[in-house]
């Protein structure tokens, strides 16, 4: 398979998702020669996945915006991917576990975007993505990816498989965060009823607005905008979470609420 066909490449990796197969690094698969060319395989991926499949796209999410995920997956910089209804569902949710699939379980604050935002004008800053913004809402992001072993796949590989997407579960909008202390109060996820993970939303970079922003002018870089309704999961604030069958997953978010999902 040439490694020059975002074509192919992208219908290869839509196949091991459509068949829930692992995808063995070293197997056949070339990787992206850069983040560039894994953006072309993976925007080739959306266009197929809305014009046969029905996929509708509904925002973004970003990758690798907090330390200890880069240091996870070995990587220095973030990267994007591309969210789904089809993909997405509101808090409570009950998934079928998909084994070789879903990797880890991700606490996010989600944005979503008030009003198209014109690419000419970046670069945009947090403020500037704050004051675009109509509401906030707390989310669980399961990564996604049959990449084996995934964390040694590096950021090409895994931006041009949609940024390792799996799964979104969002929570209540909340429209006036005026009062909420989004950047310093305690995060927290739960496994069946046991703490696993801590974390603030200042171990994301830039915190939500900022990392936003993040995406905003590297869509706009890449000839792209967020929209009106675009909804932004912006990245971890605790460690991964390793996702098993079996698990009933809260992520507590203090006043901004919380967000429940089974994996049976």
């Amino acid at each position: 398979m040439s490694a020059n066909n975002p074509e192919q490449q992208a219908r290869r990796l839509l196949q091991h998702r459509l068949e829930r197969r692992a995808n063995v690094l070293g197997s056949g698969n070339h990787a992206p020669a850069s983040l560039e060319a894994a953006y072309l395989i993976q925007d080739t991926a959306d266009a197929i996945l809305r014009a046969e499949h029905g996929f509708r796209r509904i925002g973004y999410k970003i990758a690798g915006t907090n330390p200890a995920s880069r240091a996870h997956l070995k990587i220095d910089a973030p990267f994007f991917g591309r969210l789904y209804a089809q993909q997405a569902a509101p808090s409570p949710a009950r998934l079928p576990f998909v084994p070789d699939f879903y990797r880890v379980h991700e606490p996010e604050i989600a944005v979503e975007i008030g009003r198209d935002l014109d690419p000419g004008q970046a670069p945009f800053d947090a403020s500037q993505i704050e004051a675009a913004t109509r509401a906030v809402r707390p989310a669980i992001e399961i990564i996604g990816t049959h990449f084996t072993p995934w964390t040694e796949a590096g950021a090409p590989n895994l931006a041009s498989d949609n940024a390792a997407f799996g799964y979104w579960i969002r929570g209540a909008p909340v429209a006036d965060w005026s009062g909420l202390d989004l950047l310093d109060a305690e995060i927290s996820i739960s496994i069946n009823g046991t703490v696993v993970g801590t974390g603030q939303e200042r171990n994301v970079d830039g915190g939500a607005f900022g990392a936003s922003a993040w995406l905003a002018n590297a869509l706009a870089a890449r000839g792209h905008a967020l929209r009106a309704g675009d909804m932004i999961t912006t990245g971890s604030v605790t460690r991964p979470v390793p996702v098993e069958a079996g698990q009933e997953v809260v992520a507590n978010f203090g006043d901004l609420g919380r967000v429940v999902v089974t994996l049976d």
